[in-house]
């Protein structure tokens, strides 16, 4: 078997990302295998173990830039923000925009496929992917903290993190029960789950960050 060179190696690597997410929100995590893979780069199933140990470490790896872009768009959303509950809006928004459009975190999370993604991953991996993407959304957060006069500033991150997920997140998972309510009530101007988001963001942000008057 011949070797490749590390430019080789590096654009196959590549190749076999793109390949595998596009085959992914196309036909599923089940219904893709390794040969569907390497069928689209034009290489061995065999080869495929060159660089990859099991089709579930290039969907973990797919999650890990999805999450990281999302980072990259929250630190851009807070560039030059001097106040907590603008901060905080921004930051809420783009957690509802990566949970209704982004394709990967659909499949993964909001159509609870998860587990047939990482079958053959280890706890200790997710939980250490989970970890690293939190410890760089917490840089982000602690800044707002320190901006807070409100309760924001004695909330640990953890929570911040997980009211997020508990909130606008499950919002997100019913979001289709929302569209059959909104074909009944045609007076709303706006679609109910775009309102109840509005409402919920501001409402969080507001409440998270503005400090109660003294008696």
């Amino acid at each position: 078997m011949r070797g490749f060179s590390d430019e080789e190696r590096e654009r196959i690597r590549e190749q076999l990302i793109r390949s595998g997410r596009e085959l992914l929100l196309t036909y599923g995590p089940q219904k893709t295998t390794v040969k569907d893979i390497t069928n689209e780069v034009g290489i061995a199933k065999p080869t495929f173990y060159q660089f990859f140990d099991a089709k579930a470490d290039i969907y973990l790896l797919i999650l890990q830039r999805e999450l990281d872009g999302f980072v990259e768009r929250v630190r851009s959303e807070l560039d030059g923000v001097a106040d907590a509950q603008m901060g905080l809006e921004r930051l809420f928004w783009c957690y509802a925009e990566l949970a209704d459009e982004n394709p990967i975190i659909q499949q993964m999370v909001i159509q609870n496929n998860h587990q047939d993604f990482f079958r053959t991953v280890s706890t200790t991996t997710l939980e250490t992917v989970q970890q690293e993407e939190m410890t760089k959304l917490a840089v982000l957060i602690e800044d707002l903290k320190r901006m807070s006069d409100g309760p924001l500033q004695d909330i640990d991150v953890a929570t911040v993190l997980s009211l997020m997920a508990g909130t606008i997140g499950l919002l997100a998972v019913h979001k289709d029960d929302f569209k059959e309510y909104e074909a009944e009530l045609a007076e709303y101007d706006e679609g109910m789950y775009t309102q109840l988001q509005n409402v919920l963001i501001s409402s969080l942000a507001r409440g998270l960050t503005i400090a109660e008057p003294d008696d």
